[in-house]
């Protein structure tokens, strides 16, 4: 394997760092291209083995990151350096003229760009939840992905390891948590002060519809941003071009390191997203014309624990069914109850704390991804529902939702879903989490979406339901007062209402096959 190293100009005369990979001998050859804010040369120890394969690899640093000149302007920058990196790759020497993309969450938005502006000559792409925009990188129901945004602004900085995470993510306003912890990030200001204008030109979806080019992605039930994942396969759909969806029980960094377990469940080697493996394999396919296994030519293919791999031709899958769960009195029913209420108080300075669930992998923090058991069922500011226990094993794959009639004393505040599998003595595992940011002019009527559910829950288990205002530090906390906790530290105490049965049908929606 011979290796170079090259500045690349970009459009204003910036220049990027970027390595170049290639076989001993031979050429030209299809290039595998892989842009990164973390530093190109954590790459290239993955990257290397595809020139064993016959290509070429390049590996680069993007504007203001690693060893590019520059100055860091997230998301925004990326389509017009793409495109420059691009037209420079398919000018060289080593290049025949075929380019394939590895998107790796931030990785796909360095990168889509290429696919959109140079459509004959980018073969075919991988991605892992790439970055689209803001709701699938900072938000999901309209909170802040506390958990992972906070820390991820702060990468790079050389005190990071040493930051009181769980301290940090309880300062407020969280405009000041970074500088007050030893890591400050002048954009990490500038987002909080100005969201709405820092957002503006940051949102990628058009260059995904307009890439019309066969795409292989990955999504983990354990992935924060399987929403992304999910969403990025759906807008690169709409082209016609072949897209393959691979899920399993993963988190957001476990995908492409293979990771079949975690803190809280070993899945197995059959579990393995083989990702090396099946990228290969659809580079090889679309950019050397060599098969394709049957595994890569189903729509979606997805590794269920408790069922093994399943394969379906659509997303939902077509097969699928709707099974509805009514809220009662502390009961999940298969018919509405009569019309009843609940009540809970929600404290933005006792928050109920994350347990598992699709959180970035993150142990300094008492983060942990997976199936954690929920010990946050007796406290007051949860609601529980269960279900009878189940006859027979309820195989769930796909989106799930909650719908809930809502009120509160609040002008804003949040509510906040968790769906659990409660074993025969009575313990409870996670099964996914989510949450929604309310606001009066909403109304009481509000929907909250998982975006992807795949679980079997087993004969004599229960189906639980846990609804409460908080999900901390998964979810940054609404702060009750109608002022975001990213520039206020004012909180106030929510009642919380909770309506059900007769005209006010709260229920969880769970889709199965």
């Amino acid at each position: 394997m011979r290796s170079f190293t090259f500045e690349v100009p970009m459009k204003d005369g910036v220049r990027l760092a970027t390595s170049v990979l290639s076989p001993d001998s031979g050429g030209p050859w299809p290039v595998i291209v892989a842009r990164t804010p973390y530093s190109r040369k954590g790459l290239i120890s993955v990257l290397a083995p595809l020139c064993d394969y016959g290509y070429a690899v390049v590996a680069q640093d993007t504007r203001g990151t690693g060893d590019s000149e520059g100055t860091l302007d997230l998301i925004r920058q990326e389509p017009q350096d793409a495109v420059a990196a691009a037209g420079w790759i398919l000018a060289q020497p080593f290049c025949n003229g075929s380019i394939g993309i590895l998107g790796l969450s931030y990785l796909g938005a360095a990168s889509i760009s290429m696919a959109s502006h140079y459509k004959e000559n980018v073969k075919a792409c991988v991605w892992v939840s790439p970055v689209i925009g803001e709701k699938h990188l900072f938000l999901e129901g309209g909170a802040l992905r506390l958990h992972h945004n906070l820390p991820w602004m702060a990468l790079g900085n050389p005190e990071w390891r040493n930051v009181d995470w769980k301290k940090t993510y309880r300062h407020l306003p969280l405009e000041d948590a970074l500088d007050v912890s030893g890591v400050p990030n002048p954009t990490w200001r500038q987002i909080c002060r100005n969201w709405d204008e820092w957002w503006a030109g940051r949102d990628l979806s058009d260059y995904y519809c307009k890439a019309e080019v066969p795409g292989l992605h990955f999504a983990g039930f354990w992935d924060f941003m399987a929403d992304s994942a999910l969403r990025a396969y759906e807008l690169m759909s709409r082209s016609g071009s072949p897209q393959v969806m691979v899920m399993g029980p993963w988190s957001h960094n476990g995908i492409a390191g293979e990771v079949t377990k975690n803190a809280h469940a070993d899945y197995g080697p059959e579990a393995s997203p083989r990702f090396m493996e099946r990228t290969l394999t659809w580079f090889n396919h679309w950019m050397k014309g060599e098969p394709l296994p049957e595994d890569l030519r189903a729509p979606v293919s997805a590794f269920i624990p408790g069922a093994g791999w399943v394969q379906a031709q659509s997303w939902p899958p077509a097969a699928s069914a709707e099974a509805v769960f009514y809220l009662g009195g502390g009961f999940l029913t298969d018919s509405p109850p009569e019309r009843g209420e609940a009540y809970f108080e929600y404290d933005p300075a006792n928050p109920v704390p994350t347990e598992g669930g699709a959180v970035w992998e993150f142990p300094r923090a008492g983060l942990d991804p997976g199936p954690a058991v929920v010990t946050t069922g007796n406290r007051p500011d949860v609601l529980l529902f269960r279900s009878r226990p189940l006859d027979k094993p309820l195989r769930c794959l796909g989106p799930a939702s909650v719908v809930l009639f809502v009120q509160s004393s609040a002008p804003s505040t949040d509510f906040t879903a968790k769906i659990v599998d409660e074993d025969p003595e009575g313990e409870g595992r996670i099964v996914a989490d989510t949450i929604f940011r309310w606001t009066r002019d909403i109304g009481p009527e509000i929907t909250l979406h998982f975006p992807v559910v795949g679980h079997v829950f087993r004969q004599g288990h229960r189906i639980r339901l846990d609804i409460s205002s908080s999900n901390f530090p998964r979810f940054d906390r609404n702060l009750n007062t109608g002022k975001s906790g990213l520039v206020s530290a004012e909180t106030a105490v929510a009642s919380q209402t909770l309506l059900f049965g007769g005209s006010t049908p709260s229920r969880l929606v769970l889709t199965v096959i």
